[in-house]
């Protein structure tokens, strides 16, 4: 009986080393996906980082690029403007001149 009785307990005593075994196998294989999940993560935030100051420098050339813009529509606008006004002064300059004309055929007849 006695051989039965140690056998049972030495049975008993595997089992708990099996689970204890199973246990620290389960908490180191968890501990190991805990350490991938941070570094995946440390990765991702250096991307995110990345992506924020491209994002950063882009949105700073968009806003350089629409002041350009501005600029040149308002130069635009105002070399009509003068060429409004030149084309003005020449429609005088013609009306003038045509005056003239009209006023020295006058004075030469």
């Amino acid at each position: 009986m006695k051989t039965f009785q140690e056998k049972e307990k030495k049975l008993y005593e595997l089992l708990n080393k099996l689970n204890n075994f199973d246990s620290s196998l389960i908490k180191s294989k968890g501990q190991l996906e805990i350490n991938d999940l941070k570094i995946h993560k440390n990765q991702l935030e250096i991307e995110k980082n990345n992506l924020e100051e491209k994002y950063q420098s882009l949105a700073l050339e968009l806003e350089k690029a629409k002041k350009k813009i501005d600029d040149l529509e308002n130069s635009k606008k105002k070399d009509n403007q003068k060429q409004v006004e030149f084309n003005q002064k020449i429609d005088e300059l013609n009306q003038e001149t045509e005056y003239l004309i009209e006023e020295i055929d006058k004075w030469q007849m």
